[in-house]
């Protein structure tokens, strides 16, 4: 998927996540703002931060079918332990309203690219390709497709690690 800076970019409408926020995106190109509920609750906790600084934002929810669909995707890539409700929330929308994200969030990204939603950075560069991550206990090794809390082999904790690269289709 298309990683952009977001300076020099004009972005007609865009869907950000906490860190375009917290990043301090520079607002003034994009012409109709999008977030969640759940990063306006993230967003509150951090003093100092907030949604003021866009002109433009319209605060909105996903549809529970564009959810669900984000939810499948992080089980796939393995991201499902690594992503927030709040993330999801923004990844749904993005793809319901068919809009570039704005986030330096690598997770974010890295499901965004396997939604084929297109994503733009505020100071990172961005993904390159996708990752799939697996799961494998500290103890025997075993490696598992989702993320479990302890292993069911022999008790130890199991980690995430890049697993093989996929190849591009």
């Amino acid at each position: 998927m298309c990683a952009k800076g977001i300076d020099g970019h004009s972005v007609k409408a865009a869907v950000a996540d906490a860190s375009a926020f917290i990043q301090g995106l520079p607002f003034g190109g994009v012409l109709k703002l999008y977030t969640t509920p759940l990063v306006e609750k993230e967003l509150e906790k951090l003093k100092g931060i907030g949604l003021q600084a866009a002109a433009n934002l319209l605060v909105m929810s996903p549809t529970e079918e564009h959810l669900k669909m984000v939810r499948e995707a992080a089980k796939g890539t393995g991201d499902d332990a690594r992503v927030s409700e709040a993330d999801m929330e923004v990844l749904a929308l993005a793809l319901e309203l068919k809009l570039p994200i704005i986030t330096d969030d690598y997770s974010i990204q890295n499901l965004a690219w396997h939604l084929k939603v297109d994503f733009i950075t505020v100071r990172e560069k961005g993904i390159v390709e996708e990752v799939h991550w697996t799961y494998r206990c500290r103890g025997c090794h075993k490696t598992f497709d989702k993320k479990l809390d302890d292993c069911p082999v022999c008790g130890s904790e199991v980690r995430s690690y890049r697993g093989p690269k996929k190849r591009k289709t």
